[in-house]
């Protein structure tokens, strides 16, 4: 076992960049992408640019960190994305070297629903006060010149006003657009929305959800305004309103510098400098702590009002009045035909986008309806599973129906459904590995947030896959422990 361990971190090693003999691609122009694989982010505009060439091998991604990876473990020979996401600093800690700048500069903007055109015209104000007094030039001096990469700690957040939060969505957490350290946001577009929020007395509320989600949050209400390095575009504009563009960027064609050194010190001192990097450096082993919290909750209540739900619907389904079955056979048949992430996504956005419930509390819903169809099922199955000799035998000792159901059918129906109950329960433990679709920091989406400031996929993945691995089977043996064992009487 411990040989098996070794050989796993020593590929991951290999994987890392050195000094070889095989030569850096060069790129004069986006010509010469001809017959590469080219990696990109999912939706963005690099993704739109250079859809329409069929001469190159376009592999899309859900994230930059995601497409580093990629282009790391040779997935992909070229990675296009965002000059400024991919700092000086990181670019020589991953070996990474601009090969070609795109030919192209985007304006860049806070985005907002499109009825919202006081929200728009506020921000527009608030930016041109920052640009009169230098505040803007003091936040990029820091963001976007990259001094934030040499300062020790970052600049302290002033306190938020009492109002009516502002609620920010933002499809990015890297630096220096949005990220987060410790339970605090920062970033050039996170300073632009808290100096809006000051001007109209509103705390912000940001929350960090994929692109997608994202869109969708701003045009159901749900989200006042949109961060992540958006660019504006004339298709965007039919969709969205812009404030004014805060600066213009380009992307980057990366590449593995080949010619780069890389000094192994061997497998230890690497794996130790690696958890200090993405555990201990700003304190992200807190993102483990909160987004493991979020998964406890999330299963154990959505657990028990899961199989609350699911004897009602059980007892329907073998009700006397046909109404009553052809709703529980309605209910399933409706919630197994909707993913589980359709069905999270139409609950937060549309069922109750007004309600004011928090997103755990939806998703606890979402994870509850789908388990008690199941939870039904397996009661069902575990009962029918019992001979009715069995009640028979205790009428005829004397014993009332409840008494032989309590005391005999049911001990015997428990042990029967037992695995399939939980099995059904680590499922949705493991399920719930979506909810960051709706803005909840479970343990999927704490794993990302590391990934996404210190670009090393191996160790948040390994954290996140063994804290579900314990998660698993402890709630496997609580369910043993917590389900009566006695004997048939």
């Amino acid at each position: 076992m411990k040989k098996i361990f070794l050989l796993l971190f020593t590929a991951v090693l290999l994987l890392s960049c050195s000094g070889g003999k095989q030569k850096t691609i060069e790129l004069q122009s986006e010509a010469d992408l001809a017959g590469l694989r080219v990696g990109v982010s999912t939706g963005g505009f690099h993704d739109i640019h250079l859809t329409p060439r069929t001469d190159i091998e376009l592999h899309r991604f859900m994230t930059p960190s995601d497409d580093l990876q990629a282009l790391l473990t040779d997935k992909v020979d070229v990675m296009l994305e965002d000059e400024i996401i991919f700092s000086a600093v990181i670019r020589k800690e991953q070996c990474l070297k601009i090969a070609l700048k795109e030919p192209f500069l985007f304006p860049t903007a806070l985005v907002f629903n499109k009825n919202n055109e006081e929200l728009t015209q506020a921000c527009n104000e608030v930016q041109k006060e920052m640009e009169q007094d230098g505040r803007m030039a003091q936040i990029k001096d820091l963001w976007i010149n990259e001094k934030y990469t040499s300062i020790k700690s970052y600049p302290e957040v002033p306190p938020q006003p009492q109002g009516k939060p502002l609620k920010v969505v933002t499809s990015t957490s890297i630096a220096p657009l949005s990220f987060m350290v410790g339970n605090e946001w920062y970033g050039i577009e996170v300073d632009i929305a808290r100096a809006l929020g000051a001007k109209l007395n509103r705390p912000l509320e940001i929350k960090y959800i994929d692109f997608s989600s994202a869109i969708i949050a701003l045009n159901t209400g749900a989200a006042d305004i949109m961060i992540g390095g958006i660019f504006v575009t004339d298709e965007r504009k039919q969709m969205f309103l812009f404030a004014d563009p805060y600066h213009e960027f380009t992307g980057a064609y990366y590449v593995i510098d080949k010619e780069a050194k890389h000094k192994n010190s061997g497998f230890l001192p690497w794996l130790k400098k690696s958890f200090e990097r993405n555990l201990l450096v700003e304190k992200r082993w807190l993102f483990i702590v909160q987004g493991l919290w979020e998964t406890v909750k999330i299963s154990i209540f959505a657990i028990l009002f899961g199989s609350l739900l699911g004897i009602g619907l059980f007892l329907m389904m073998r009700s006397r009045r046909k109404w009553l079955v052809k709703i529980a056979a309605g209910y399933n048949w409706v919630v197994a035909g909707i993913p589980q992430l359709v069905l999270l996504l139409i609950l937060f956005y549309v069922f109750f986008s007004n309600s004011g419930l928090s997103p755990s509390i939806v998703a606890i819903i979402a994870f509850a309806m789908t388990f008690a169809s199941s939870a039904a099922d397996i009661y069902g199955t575990s009962l029918d599973a019992i001979p009715h000799g069995q009640t028979e035998a205790g009428l005829a000792l004397g014993f009332t129906r409840m008494q032989t159901f309590t005391n005999i059918v049911l001990p015997q129906a428990i042990r029967r459904g037992l695995p399939l109950f939980k099995g059904q329960c680590i499922n949705l433990l493991k399920g719930t590995s979506i909810v960051g679709y709706i803005a909840i920091q479970d343990i999927t989406r704490a794993g990302d947030i590391i990934r996404s400031r210190t670009f090393d996929a191996f160790v948040p993945l390994l954290i996140v896959t063994i804290l579900y691995f314990l998660l698993a089977w402890l709630l496997g043996k609580l369910i043993e422990l917590a389900l009566p064992k006695n004997k048939v009487l």
